[in-house]
């Protein structure tokens, strides 16, 4: 499969008699997750699709699988992960905020102030925050992302421009 895929969640047990599996979804994926028609799973090796016939909160995530009716049936995909298509997953914004930082690699990375500081190579996932990764003017600099620097994304254009602290780029 040529699509790139991206892991959202994982299955965990069955759930009662039609065949549905609890299932566990990142946070940042959720809406993607629950306005997609299909889901993939790794199955011998393979990502392979399968269509949601129907998902449901029942203090669990209940996830309903098209021909998967009986706990049997739905107990060969308990413990898998969940992907959905890169194409089908949206960079979320609320007001211009960012949630979803991995997927700004490649854009072009701009300061209000300072024009353009470079295109981010890579997005370092600390446990207080993200990182983008910018050769800038010849040198590797680290750009805190944060909701809060975000002045403007431009999906179409890949270019994303944020209010820096005073004196970043000269540390």
């Amino acid at each position: 499969m040529s699509e790139k895929l991206v892991s959202v969640g994982f299955t965990k047990k069955t759930h009662g008699s039609q065949g549905e599996l609890k299932v566990e979804i990142k946070d940042e994926y959720f809406d993607d997750f629950v306005g997609s028609d299909v889901v993939f799973m790794n199955v011998q090796g393979k990502p392979l699709p399968f269509f949601i016939e129907n998902l449901r909160d029942a203090g669990d995530m209940l996830l309903k699988i098209e021909d998967v009716d009986s706990p049997t049936e739905a107990k060969n995909l308990t413990s898998k992960e969940l992907f959905l298509r890169e194409k089908d997953i949206t960079v979320s914004k609320n007001e211009g905020v960012v949630l979803t930082f991995e997927l700004l690699v490649g854009y072009e990375l701009h300061d209000e102030l300072a024009g353009l500081i470079g295109k981010i190579e890579s997005v370092e996932v600390m446990p207080q925050q993200h990182l983008a990764i910018v050769n800038h003017q010849g040198n590797e600099v680290f750009i805190p992302l944060h909701p809060s620097l975000v002045v403007k994304l431009d999906e179409k254009a890949k270019k994303i421009t944020l209010r820096l602290p005073e004196g970043l780029l000269d540390l």
